[in-house]
């Protein structure tokens, strides 16, 4: 098996090894920052929200990658003004947020985050199954009926530029990029 290049985690090796050459440079480049959490926290927001019918808050384990955006979590749910930004033919992103609280505690001493934890590793299990990259283990057929459609975000590329053309028509992305930069960036108005 090959050993992941000095500076590389095994995370981002494994990517670049299953995808283009030019992947793994990119990675490579001192500066590139491959941090995808916003994007993950965006659709992870935008799927809790579709879910609860009202106010709800987040109790997630300790993690220094969180910590770094406690503060855009924050402003995200002081944000006030109501507008809606479609971002597929089945996602939107909606202000305010029915998100009330986000907090970090210590996995060992709360039963929810344990059990989100054995739930979330069966599922990558699964998943790396699935998709070949591991043999043994749990079996999908068995686990993958415990899971709702709904309870996934789905953030697996495709390369069938037609089908995601139409899945993506209309929507406001770039207006929701540019909403986000002009309300959460920069210093924060008290």
């Amino acid at each position: 098996m090959p050993v992941a290049p000095p500076g590389l985690s095994g995370r981002k090796w494994a990517l670049a090894q299953y995808a283009a050459p030019e992947c793994l440079s990119a990675i490579a480049t001192p500066g590139v920052n491959t941090d995808a959490a916003l994007v993950v926290l965006q659709s992870l927001i935008g799927r809790m929200e579709a879910m609860a019918d009202g106010p709800y808050r987040v109790e997630h384990d300790q993690s220094k990658n969180l910590l770094t955006y406690h503060e855009l979590l924050q402003r995200f749910i002081d944000h006030d003004q109501e507008i809606e930004f479609r971002q597929t033919e089945t996602t939107s992103f909606k202000f305010p947020l029915k998100l009330t609280e986000v907090t970090q505690v210590d996995s060992k001493t709360s039963p929810a985050v344990q059990l989100a934890d054995v739930m979330i590793g069966a599922a990558i299990e699964v998943a790396n199954n699935i998709a070949g990259l591991w043999s043994g283990g749990l079996d999908p057929e068995a686990v993958m009926p415990r899971y709702a459609d709904q309870q996934f975000i789905h953030m697996i590329p495709s390369v069938d530029f037609e089908e995601q053309r139409r899945f993506r028509q209309g929507t406001q992305a770039a207006e929701l990029i540019d909403y986000f930069s002009a309300n959460f960036y920069g210093p924060r108005e008290r």
